[in-house]
């Protein structure tokens, strides 16, 4: 009898209770914090109360669960709460009909989030219930997504996952059958593209697999055996280098791996775009890139938005509640700023031309007494709209490299330009770090990336 799977998935009933524990915990706290901050006082009714000793030798605030059941009026409407919490007051029960009055904080444009105001003043919590309440609701929706992802499960991205091998017998044996992916489209030496089926690399000559023609790097073009130049722009294909030579035997000659990387006396090689822009390894490096923004992302969200409010604490001319408000206005601009930047680094490629280039000088102060340049380079992009990159002062990169006329891409992984003819350049800017290269390179030399050729 075949023994039952065991499932190592969250059951769902325990999945849904888990998940609004946690809502609800980064709700209350949040709710506290609003009302704390933007709320508005009332003198409200309390007409039930419980509280149930549950240790007596808890900690401070920790040794009773008090209840207690409000209504208060706001807004010409009444409004009811109800709430739970861990104290150590005990006052005495409320028998029938009898009430108590006491001070509620609820939101003025939705008074249904309201509680007393013992629970949601920064005074009476302390400066370790306002941390607490800080962080409570990070952690819960971190709690949240992890609990989310592990009820998912991992998903596998391997290749023999997604792509099974075939399976054929031959001669008694058995073969597999692997089938080509877009890996296999580019070199795993140097991650130049490749025609399906190419027996060597034509950029740094390394062997991808037997019985097939190789390809010019510049057009593209079938190359026969032993060709020296290209049939087809007149590229030459390789250089050679001396080989060993045993005694009595001329000198043979074979293929240069540094020499076939290094650019050719030639400029074809060097007009057009490149389509290294779609290599594993840039493609690599511009996931790496995303991840670090990120994570720089939420850096810049995090620091305002717990540096103030403990800025708020610590020094007593920065009122508590202000820095709040600013702490949450500078963490809200931060993300909406970042976010925007990641969309646009989700955009496509566009290409243009270059139009025109000026300069201007402007001000940093209305007295004029500090002044930098603005150097704007203006491109008319292929769908007719327009497109401009300012630098400022010596950081005029783009604004020497490219010239009026000039056709470019722009690559928006990396927020840069690619230029289509380089054959009259002396110099390459690495589409990955912006470091400027000699024309000559194949990699960048500070990032070591493949350079846009």
């Amino acid at each position: 009898m075949a023994k039952k799977e065991k499932s190592n998935k969250i059951p769902l009933p325990i999945l849904i209770i888990v998940c609004a524990v946690l809502l609800y915990a980064a709700y209350t706290s949040i709710s506290t914090l609003v009302l704390a901050i933007f709320g508005d006082s009332v003198i409200g009714t309390v007409d039930s109360y419980g509280s149930q000793l549950i240790a007596s030798k808890a900690e401070p605030n920790r040794s009773r669960i008090v209840s207690k059941g409000y209504w208060f009026m706001a807004n010409g409407r009444e409004y009811r709460g109800y709430v739970m919490y861990n104290s150590d007051e005990a006052w005495p029960s409320l028998k029938e009909g009898e009430t108590r009055s006491e001070r509620i904080r609820y939101l003025p444009v939705f008074p249904y989030i309201n509680k007393p105001a013992m629970l949601s003043n920064f005074d009476e919590m302390g400066e370790g219930g306002i941390i607490y309440h800080f962080f409570a609701p990070i952690g819960c929706l971190f709690l949240l997504r992890l609990v989310i992802r592990t009820a998912r499960g991992k998903k596998t991205n391997k290749t023999a996952s997604r792509k099974p091998a075939a399976k054929s017998a031959i001669h008694g044996e058995t073969q597999t059958i692997k089938a080509r992916s877009d890996m296999d489209m580019f070199c795993p030496n140097c991650g130049n593209r490749l025609t399906e089926g190419a027996d060597f690399c034509t950029n740094c000559g390394a062997k991808i697999q037997a019985g097939t023609p190789n390809v010019c790097t510049a057009c593209g073009a079938e190359l026969p055996e032993g060709t020296a130049f290209c049939i087809g722009c007149g590229k030459a294909v390789g250089q050679a280098a001396p080989g060993p030579a045993a005694a009595g035997q001329a000198p043979t000659y074979i293929p240069s791996q540094a020499a076939a990387c290094a650019p050719s006396q030639g400029s074809a090689g060097l007009v057009g775009f490149s389509d290294r822009c779609h290599s594993p390894e840039i493609l690599a490096a511009a996931e790496k890139n995303r991840k670090y923004a990120i994570g720089f992302m939420w850096v810049l969200v995090f620091v305002p938005l717990i540096g103030f409010p403990v800025a708020g604490l610590l020094i007593d001319e920065m009122p508590l509640g202000e820095s709040v408000i600013i702490g949450l206005v500078l963490s809200l601009v931060m993300l909406v700023m970042n976010l925007l930047r990641l969309r646009s680094a989700k955009q496509p490629m566009w290409e243009g031309v270059v139009v025109n280039k000026y300069s201007k000088i402007e001000y940093k102060h209305r007295d004029q007494s500090e002044s930098y340049t603005v150097y704007t380079t203006v491109i008319h992009t292929d769908t007719g709209k327009k497109k401009t990159i300012n630098e400022r002062d010596s950081r005029r990169h783009m604004y020497d490299y490219l010239s009026v006329g000039d056709r470019v891409r722009y690559h928006p992984r990396f927020g840069t330009y690619e230029k289509y003819d380089k054959s009259k350049d002396s110099i390459i800017y690495c589409n990955v770090c912006t470091t400027m290269n000699p024309i000559q390179n194949d990699r960048c030399k500070r990032c070591n990336n493949l350079l846009f050729k």
